[in-house]
């Protein structure tokens, strides 16, 4: 099997919260897929992306992993050793928004760790709220997760406060397609066994070029903010016309869940 390609995913954002009270919201959405060993070469070859620079598209390392100058690529490698897989012998994909003329802010950014024959290995769900903090679910394919054609499943506890209008308990349960020329992922929240919250990512590929670059450009110029605002607006609207419950944000324990290594 051969490994994905650098590419663009365009598509739709799906978020259903379904008790105690019915609240659905959408929004058009891309995400960069790229091979993190392939950042440096980018940003030779597109004069629009920069990697750990101000540019019209920019990835940075301190938006993820260990959060500060140290790579991407440092942290992976000590989540690998984690979970027994030897990072020597490994490709690791980033599905993640970009910044945007240096701003940007990711909900969720997914890692894909491929072994050399191009097999999925590892998810790693990258999770972020607007509180500043983060947390990692880290899933290894072939002991936790189930596998349906190219779809896999795997679930977890909720250990990560994301919604003031969620407490921590909670399942997740999440389903997540092998990235080709579609992406698709699902993640359902379950509460004593009944469904209370989906968030659906439904995308087609986009090849990585200058002239979609460009599209996307003009398409989303503002994503990365229209991301927060809708957070917060949604937020409201819940809060005052749906009349849910407040919950205070917990002490964060943790900022790394291995379910099952």
């Amino acid at each position: 099997m051969k490994f994905p390609n650098d590419c663009i995913y365009s598509g739709t954002l799906i978020h259903t919260r379904l008790k105690p009270k019915f609240h659905k919201f959408f929004y058009n959405i891309f995400y960069f897929f790229i091979n993190i060993d392939n950042l440096d070469d980018l940003k030779k070859k597109y004069i629009f992306f920069s990697y750990n620079n101000f540019n019209i598209f920019s990835i940075y390392d301190k938006d993820h992993g260990y959060r500060n100058k140290k790579k991407i690529k440092e942290w992976i490698k000590e989540i690998l050793k984690k979970i027994n897989i030897n990072e020597k012998k490994t490709k690791v994909f980033l599905l993640s928004m970009p910044r945007i003329f240096g701003y940007a802010f990711n909900p969720l950014s997914i890692f894909f760790c491929y072994d050399l024959n191009g097999t999925l290995r590892s998810v790693i769900y990258e999770v972020k709220n607007t509180f500043g903090e983060q947390h990692c679910y880290v899933f290894k394919t072939n002991k936790n997760s189930k596998r349906d054609n190219k779809m896999f499943s795997h679930s977890c506890k909720k250990n990560f406060h994301v919604s003031p209008f969620w407490g921590m308990d909670g399942i997740y349960n999440f389903k997540i397609l092998n990235p080709r020329n579609r992406f698709y992922s699902s993640i359902i929240m379950k509460k004593k066994g009944k469904k209370i919250f989906q968030a659906i990512l439904n995308c087609r590929y986009v090849k990585l070029g200058y002239k979609n670059l460009i599209l996307i450009l003009f398409k989303f110029p503002f994503l990365t903010i229209k991301v927060v605002l809708a957070i917060y607006f949604e937020a409201l609207k819940i809060f005052i016309f749906k009349n849910a419950n407040y919950f205070k944000k917990p002490v964060l324990k943790s900022k790394l869940s291995i379910i099952n290594k």
